[in-house]
Formats: C-alpha cells, sequence, structure tokens
C-alpha cells in the first residue's frame, strides 16, 4: 500500500486503538517516577552508594528525552506501526533484564535501553491519532493520551513503594512485563499496516541523529545535574560545552544535506512555533511548581511526606479531569480558545502562589493547586491537536516527537530554574536547607513571580497561534 494508511471508521477498534496509544503513555511516564521511591532499597541490594544508584532514574530519562526526535523521523520513512510495535518489544525485555541484572552498572545500562524503548512509543503516539482517528474524536483522544500520562506520573511513587515493600524492587520492572506483552499483541490487531507514501520517503540522517542525542543529552545532563554537582564544576561545564558544540554541529548539518531529521523550515510557521512556544512554557511551570510546592508543604507548613504527596495529587487529580474534557470541547470550538483560558488561569494560579505564606490557610492552598492543575488540563491537550493540525503530510511522527522533546526540555529547565530562583532569593546553598520564615517566603514569591511571567508568555503565544481548519489529513474510510 503506499500513501498514509486509511482512517479507523469502526468505533470498537477506535477504542482499543486509544487505549493501546494511553497504555503506552502511561507505562512511559510510570516508569520515569515509580523506580525513584526504591532508589535506598536498591543501593542497599547492590552494596553501592546512592550517588550511583541515582543514576537509574537520569539514564532513562536521558535515553527518553534524547532519542524522540530521532524514532520520530525514523517512523515517518519506515512506518508507525512497526516503530510502536518494536518500541513495545524493546521496552518490554529491556524490563527483564533490568529486573535481573547481576550488578547496579548492567542495570544502569538496561533503564537506557529501556528509555529507548519508551521514546519509540512516546515519539510518535500523538502523531498516529492524528493519522488513524476522525478528526471529530481527535481531541478526545489526545487528552486520554495526556490523562493517562498524568495518571502514570501520579501513581508511580505509590506503586512503587507498594511493590518494593511487599513484593521486591524487581517488581517495579517485572510489572511492565504482562503489559507489553499484551499490548504488543493488541498492537498488531489494531494499528494498521502502513507504508509511507513515497513521495515523503527519505534517507535517515544517522550523522544528524547522533548529534542530536548528543546534544539534548548534554543539555538535560547539565540543567538536570547542575543544582547537585554545582554550574561551575568541571563536569558541568564540560557537558554544557558539548551541548553548545553539539547543537552548532547539528544545525549546520540540519541545513545542507538533502534529507535532514528536522526541516528547520518548520520553524518559520508562526503558529507552529508559538505553539512549541507555549508547550515549553507550560511544562517549565508544572514541573517547576510540582517540584518547590513540597517543599512549601513540608518545610514551611511542617507537612508530613505522606501528607505533602496527598495534596500533589490535587494537581494531578484536576489535570486528569480536565484533559478529557478539554479535549472533547476542542474537537468542537478548536484549540485556540482553551489555549488562551489556559494561560489566563495559569497567570492567575501564578499571581496567588505569589500570595502564599507559611500562614496562609490550607484550604486556600487547596484551592490554588486546583487551580493550577486545571491550567495545564486546559492547555496540553487542545494544544497538541493545535501542532498536529501544522503536520505537514508524511512528518506527522517528526511533529508529534518535537512536541514530546519540548515537553521533556521544559520539564527539566523548570525544576532547574524554581530551584535556582529559590535559593538566590532565599540565600541558601540548597532548597532542602532549614530556613528561616522570611527566607521561604522570599523563595517562593522570587520562584512563583518568574512563573507568572512565563504564564504570560503562554497567554501570548495561545492568542496568536491559530490551528489549520483541516487538521491532519483528509478523512478517508475503509480502514477494517
Amino acid at each position: 500500500m503506499s500513501g498514509p494508511p486509511p482512517l479507523l471508521e469502526s468505533p470498537s477498534r477506535q477504542r482499543l486503538f486509544v487505549f493501546l496509544i494511553s497504555i503506552a503513555s502511561f507505562m512511559g511516564t510510570l516508569d520515569s517516577t515509580i523506580v525513584n521511591i526504591s532508589l535506598p532499597t536498591i543501593a542497599d541490594y547492590y552494596g553501592t552508594s546512592i550517588t550511583l544508584v541515582s543514576w537509574i532514574p537520569i539514564a532513562y530519562l536521558l535515553a527518553l528525552a534524547s532519542a524522540l526526535i530521532a524514532f520520530g523521523r525514523f517512523a515517518n520513512i519506515h512506518g508507525y506501526r512497526k516503530v510502536y510495535i518494536s518500541g513495545f518489544l524493546v521496552f518490554t525485555i529491556a524490563s527483564l533484564l533490568c529486573a535481573i541484572s547481576p550488578s547496579i552498572q548492567i542495570l544502569i545500562g538496561c533503564r537506557i535501553i529501556q528509555g529507548l524503548g519508551a521514546a519509540m512509543l512516546q515519539a510518535i503516539g500523538g502523531a498516529m491519532i492524528a493519522i488513524y482517528l476522525p478528526g471529530r474524536i481527535r481531541g478526545w483522544a489526545l487528552g486520554m493520551l495526556s490523562t493517562f500520562a498524568a495518571i502514570g506520573v501520579a501513581v508511580g511513587p505509590v506503586l512503587g513503594g507498594y511493590l518494593t515493600e511487599y513484593l521486591s524492587w524487581h517488581w517495579i520492572f517485572l510489572v511492565n512485563i504482562p503489559v507489553g506483552i499484551c499490548a504488543i499483541l493488541l498492537g498488531r490487531m489494531v494499528i494498521p499496516n502502513d507504508q509511507p507514501d513515497k513521495k515523503v520517503r527519505g534517507a535517515f540522517d544517522l550523522t544528524g541523529a547522533g548529534l542530536l542525542f548528543v546534544a539534548l543529552g548534554a543539555f538535560i545532563f547539565t540543567i538536570s545535574m547542575g543544582r547537585s554537582l554545582g554550574y561551575t564544576s568541571p563536569v558541568i561545564l564540560s557537558a554544557a560545552t558539548l551541548f553548545i558544540l553539539g547543537t552548532a554541529a547539528f544545525l549546520y548539518r540540519e541545513s545542507r544535506v538533502p534529507d535532514p531529521l528536522i526541516r528547520l523550515t518548520l520553524f518559520k510557521n508562526r503558529d507552529y512555533t508559538l505553539g512549541n512556544t507555549g508547550l515549553l512554557c507550560v511544562f517549565i511551570l508544572y514541573l517547576g511548581t510540582s517540584f518547590l510546592m513540597p517543599f512549601y508543604l513540608e518545610q514551611g507548613r511542617g507537612f508530613s511526606t505522606n501528607i505533602s504527596g496527598l495534596f500533589m495529587l490535587v494537581p494531578a487529580v484536576a489535570l486528569i479531569a480536565t484533559s478529557v474534557i478539554a479535549g472533547r470541547i476542542s474537537d468542537r470550538i478548536g484549540s485556540r480558545i482553551l489555549c488562551i483560558a489556559a494561560g489566563l488561569c495559569f497567570a492567575c494560579a501564578m499571581f496567588l502562589f505569589t500570595t502564599l505564606s507559611v500562614h496562609s490557610p490550607i484550604v486556600i492552598v487547596v484551592i490554588y493547586l486546583l487551580l493550577f492543575g486545571c491550567s495545564g488540563g486546559l492547555f496540553i491537550a487542545p494544544n497538541f491537536r493545535l501542532l498536529m493540525s501544522h503536520a505537514p503530510q508524511g512528518e506527522e511522527g517528526l511533529i508529534s516527537s518535537i512536541a514530546m522533546t519540548v515537553r521533556n526540555t521544559g520539564a527539566a529547565i523548570g525544576v532547574a530554574l524554581f530551584s535556582m530562583l529559590f535559593i538566590l532569593a532565599a540565600g541558601t546553598a540548597s532548597v532542602d536547607s532549614i530556613l528561616s520564615v522570611t527566607q521561604q517566603d522570599a523563595g517562593f514569591h522570587l520562584a512563583f513571580l518568574f512563573g507568572f511571567a512565563v504564564s504570560l508568555v503562554i497567554l501570548v503565544s495561545a492568542f496568536f497561534s491559530h490551528e489549520r481548519e483541516e487538521m491532519g489529513r483528509p478523512e478517508t474510510k475503509g480502514a477494517e
């Protein structure tokens, strides 16, 4: 078959397809958080330091964030079904290898492979929704994708703690195996057997993919580890230099090869560029705030870790509840109004956070967290729909993978910037230092004032970006 695959028209097959894509989204985000609570147990098991064990989540996230665009482009060339099912296979086998790793070094290596498998899945999930589903339900499907991703983040620490406490830490990886096997079988049933249009085929830019992998990996490492290692340490300075050189080499190559990994002219599209700008800022806010709020609750308010965790479920539940609704509404009225509303809500939430002190009524804190979570839910699915509406035919996987890379990059930047601003304003060496009430308030106020400024960027980018009327390709029947 040549050209794009026909749409899935059977409602039952559509539901199975969305469930499959959502499960992949859930597993990818779950495995980014499920392991964290088990790190001390794993350190004891291998008789090693917590510093080395901390590379278990870092290795996964570096591989995931660095490989997304490469796999998105690869799927454009070789087909989505092949890449997606292969991604589940790699993820499942790597999970088994993680569970039976005889040494901490091998476990870290297997986590890199697991991250690559997750990248294959996350890179093209949104693209497959745009390609295989009718336009009338794509917003709903993207809302489901966002919802399951948020659930994975929220339940990861809880599930990880339960499995480690009552079974063993090995089960945080073994639990992926039956899910992966079922997903592979389901994928073979419901994903159409596609062959990309010969017009959009091209050579895979392996050198460009390697340069981008190095540049993104160095960037994520720099901003993720800078706080703990020190931004002036030789390791961080070397990583930052590698990022700059790798980025320059990548851009130079992409502007000259006939089949680039990324067509840089994509970003001449104002609506598409503004959509990605808003997405980056949303994840700077969401992860920065999610990182800082537990310190406010535990150190500023004196709550235990368990109680603080319950409070942090509030924005997650609000995001989950709002995402599917926002996706449904975007199917009817488009994305722009919802993204503008999200920008306004973010601005209100960030401004209200700047008024918090350690003496604020806790019910007020909960209301602000609810507003914050709803802001994310209003934005994510409609924004993804907007971005995919600007995908040229045959490059849906690339557009999807760029969006996922922007999300991961924004998350890392948010944690780094919010923690750095808190430290500067509080006049301390670390976020978890023992501080006076005045220092704590100063740190939180500056960080959330920065968040308010970022929310204005979201609002402006949403106001000036527009969705293409016809999202994706024409709706043609017959994909049974």
